[in-house]
């Protein structure tokens, strides 16, 4: 993202405040804070509460008083009549510029405290209005699990068109010597927040256990393989309400051979999702 689509937008793609790792957006590095700063106050000059204090007062209504902007609370996560102590924090949150208005994106994970090898974490996305003194809920989409051992993943905001915004979930499963993480889309739809689909993030054999034997297969090392999919979208036309989403395959596939694709995709506007191939959700080389 460039220094000139400022006007666009309040913020970055940040993932997470700080609180996350992987924060930074795509596809562009974070503009100054006052300019985000700036551009919220351009669109919102009447505000008599700071943002910030209007995101403590949505993330205590919804969530309790031990709930904060940064650092973990204690609360419960409750999933098919099944009620779990969990650790909640502000996992990713921006504002953002959408035409002559401003919305706050906010993402707050969970992490159940019994939470086994298998067991996924908990996500709630929300889109907030500014509605007088405080936030009003424009979309959510809550209690989405995503992850392995309890732990949800990071979550990062990023921009997918010209005043459009959305979050990606990078989440994984480790066991037996393999690294298998994905990465998921959520968007604004029509009638709210969808998942619009997810594909691979990186795969890799690399530490496979039955390669580490002294009576491993004469071929095991021909069967490793260690791959990352970078996903960016294309801005090139920045006036553009949805860009064009890029994924780039890299590394090296079957026998070590180096491995560099490139993937091309569009948003359906029928399914508002996107038609991502099984190759680029595949748990081997090929």
């Amino acid at each position: 993202m460039s220094p000139q689509h400022l006007k666009h937008f309040a913020a970055l793609a940040i993932a997470s405040a700080a609180a996350l790792a992987g924060c930074a957006p795509t596809n562009a590095p974070a503009p100054p804070q006052a300019a985000q700063d700036a551009a919220v106050a351009k669109a919102a000059p009447l505000a008599h509460l700071s943002r910030t204090e209007r995101l403590r007062a949505f993330l205590t209504e919804r969530y309790g008083k031990a709930a904060k902007l940064s650092g973990k609370w204690r609360g419960s996560w409750t999933q098919d009549g099944d009620t779990r102590l969990t650790d909640w924090h502000v996992c990713a949150e921006q504002p953002v510029v959408t035409g002559d208005s401003w919305q706050q994106l906010l993402a707050v994970c969970g992490s159940p405290l019994d939470g086994a090898h298998p067991d996924p974490g908990a996500i709630d996305f929300f889109v907030l209005r500014p509605e007088a003194d405080r936030f009003a809920v424009a979309a959510e989409l809550t209690g989405q699990n995503f992850g392995s051992r309890g732990e949800p993943g990071t979550v990062q905001i990023l921009r997918a068109g010209s005043d459009f915004y959305g979050f990606r979930i990078e989440h994984g499963w480790f066991g037996q010597g393999y690294s298998l993480i994905t990465q998921t889309l959520v968007l604004p739809g029509p009638n709210g927040l969808v998942e619009a689909g997810g594909v691979r993030s990186h795969i890799d054999n690399t530490a496979a256990y039955d390669c580490d034997d002294a009576d491993a297969e004469p071929d095991c090392q021909a069967r490793l393989f260690n791959l990352d999919f970078t996903l960016h979208f294309d801005d090139r036309d920045p006036a553009a309400r949805q860009w064009p989403l890029l994924i780039e395959e890299t590394g090296l596939g079957c026998g070590g051979q180096p491995v560099r694709r490139e993937h091309r995709f569009t948003l359906d506007p029928t399914t508002w999702s996107y038609a991502f191939p099984e190759a680029l959700r595949r748990e081997e080389c090929e």
